[in-house]
């Protein structure tokens, strides 16, 4: 799902770089590459990298990106959000924005300064951003054209959102632009993550020209990412009169300077004069490129084949970077598909699963500590729904308990303690090490006696085809991974499980989890401004969740970065990839 080839583990981890951390079983002895570099300090200006990917973006379009391969090949690279995320920082930076929000005392009236004569790349490069460019950025992300993902779970309190979404404005009237460089954002109720600015460095804040844009978001599917225009300090190569030249659809993305970005107003240094992003790689065959040529980094795979990481680390260790990537990964139980409606069913499938055993699938503990409920370690609210340990008998031993799972199937009335229905749906990726994962999820559930169909098929397929699309009655995906949109479990919960998420197409609430208990207290959450409640509010929300088993997680997950030994590598915190604004050659 979201954010991952994978999309920061700070208070089980202190060490960024270092590996599992926690778990059981197998010994979390750890494991790190290279000293992950986190700095801005002066590289080498110049040059050409390559970035060796599988697969490909998730669209042009700054209004639908939200996945961990759009932030590292065009988000942070290519434009500018209101707030953006230094290397180092787990708090967002002033970008397009001239300081952090102010917030009116009753919680519902945001201010935003902007930066004046930031200009736009040809062919708009006479032209200034202005507020009104971001107002209207915000609203087309509710538009239907432009299919965004994030918007209702973090914008629908804006006044008149509602309205604008449903067709009876033409405008959102609570976001305000008294004049060019002021943003005034209306709430109806207080929206803590709109109030500190985290929401606001998503790309839904990259802004738009309405005038130029407009036409293009009329179509059923907006065409205006082949004809954007950028604010970052790179842009996709393009003819200069407002089409993109730069893209073939799976294979590159080539970028270039964009003449009208000026450095003295951002903090990227941009040393690289031209990158170019690669896809439809094989992994193995990418790795061991990338680890034996030159000039050549890691895009949209989360970690190397097995055998490469363990050759990697002993023989290439300053060229490998693992970061916690406060993320997570897990099983989706369809809860509107039988017999995962009983909540015994899905209990019993959770304490089935060997967690060890599918952390090995991808590398064992250097991958990571084994997950027991949602929250990953470093995110406010992980203490609270368990730590480490957890809270539930299913998923306290890494190893499985399949005595334990036949005692749930009993309650959920299988007397045998095996499931005895028909054959189950079940869809994942087709290549390695999440297609490894997947088969031994099935292998694991097979011996509580379920049977499934398995379809294996490309990532973006498993998105669009099946895992995120309600009506393909996927009972179980195997290969779900969130990562957070930003330092809040807002950003890891209320996209994932309450219920006003769930969508024809693009859904990521794979479970169809839609309990309207826990959806008011996810909305409940939302307006907490004080930290410790709001990490209390989290945590026992994912205790319900946990609880309830609508997914089963498995892995709080490391993301392995490599480059050639000739580059200089940035991490970003953010998204635990490979920073392009930062990158440089040796």
């Amino acid at each position: 799902m979201h954010r991952f080839s994978g999309a920061l583990a700070l208070v089980i981890c202190a060490a960024l770089v270092a590996a599992g951390c926690g778990g059981g079983g197998e010994k979390d002895k750890g494991g790190s590459g290279g000293d992950a570099n986190f700095s801005d300090t002066a590289g080498k200006r110049g040059g050409h990298l390559d970035v060796l990917s599988i697969d490909d973006i998730t669209s042009l379009d700054s209004g639908y990106w939200y996945y961990a391969y759009d932030y590292q090949a065009l988000n942070h690279p290519t434009q500018r959000s209101l707030y953006g995320w230094k290397p180092s920082d787990t708090k967002p930076s002033p970008d397009l924005a001239a300081a952090l929000p102010t917030t009116s005392a009753d919680g519902k009236t945001v201010t935003i300064k902007i930066k004046p004569n930031i200009k736009y790349s040809p062919p708009l490069q006479d032209r200034a951003v202005t507020s009104a460019d971001v107002k209207y950025a915000l609203e087309r992300s509710f538009l239907a054209s432009v299919q965004n993902q994030y918007s209702a779970v973090y914008y629908s309190q804006i006044t008149g959102a509602s309205a604008y979404k449903s067709g009876k404005a033409k405008e959102i009237t609570g976001i305000e632009t008294p004049d060019d460089t002021t943003l005034v954002i209306k709430l109806s109720n207080p929206v803590g993550v709109i109030s500190n600015g985290q929401s606001l460095s998503l790309p839904a804040s990259v802004p738009v020209p309405k005038d130029y844009a407009e036409k293009y978001d009329k179509a059923e599917i907006s065409t205006y990412g082949k004809h954007q225009v950028f604010t970052g300090p790179y842009m996709i190569k393009n003819d200069g009169k407002g089409n993109v030249t730069g893209y073939k659809a799976g294979r590159r993305i080539d970028l270039v300077r964009n003449p009208s970005w000026d450095p003295k107003s951002d903090y990227r240094p941009a040393y690289l004069d031209t990158i170019s992003f690669l896809g439809g790689n094989d992994i193995d065959v990418a790795s061991r490129r990338i680890l034996s040529g030159k000039k050549l980094a890691s895009g949209d795979f989360a970690a190397p084949p097995v055998n490469v990481l363990r050759s990697a680390l002993a023989t290439r260790k300053d060229q490998v970077a693992i970061i916690p990537s406060q993320g997570i990964r897990f099983i989706a139980l369809n809860t509107t598909v039988k017999p995962f409606d009983d909540v015994n069913v899905r209990r019993a499938a959770a304490a089935a699963i060997d967690r060890n055993a599918l952390r090995l699938t991808r590398g064992g503990s250097t991958l990571g500590p084994t997950a027991t409920h949602f929250i990953a370690p470093g995110v406010p609210g992980f203490e609270e729904a368990g730590g480490l340990a957890g809270t539930f008998d299913f998923a306290k031993n890494p190893a499985g308990d399949l005595k334990l799972a036949q005692e749930y199937m009993k309650k959920a009335g299988y007397p045998s303690g095996k499931y005895t229905g028909p054959e189950l749906l079940m869809a994942g990726d087709n290549q390695p090490p999440a297609a490894n994962t997947g088969e031994a999820v099935q292998s694991q559930l097979e011996k509580l006696g379920f049977k499934f169909n398995y379809r294996q098929v490309s990532r973006p397929t498993t998105f669009s085809k099946f895992c995120g699309s309600p009506k393909a009655n996927v009972a179980v995906c195997p290969n779900g991974g969130w990562g957070k949109d930003f330092f809040d479990a807002q950003s890891l919960l209320d996209p994932v499980f309450n219920g006003k998420n769930i969508v024809p197409v693009g859904n990521v609430n794979w479970a169809e989890v839609n309990d309207p208990e826990l959806n008011a207290a996810l909305d409940l959450a939302v307006g907490e401004t004080d930290p410790q409640k709001r990490a209390q509010a989290y945590g026992d929300i994912d205790k319900t969740i946990t609880g309830q088993a609508y997914v089963i997680p498995w892995l709080w997950d490391n993301q392995v970065n490599i480059a050639s030994e000739d580059v200089k590598g940035v991490l970003n915190r953010f998204n635990s990839s490979w920073d392009m604004s930062f990158m440089s050659l040796k």
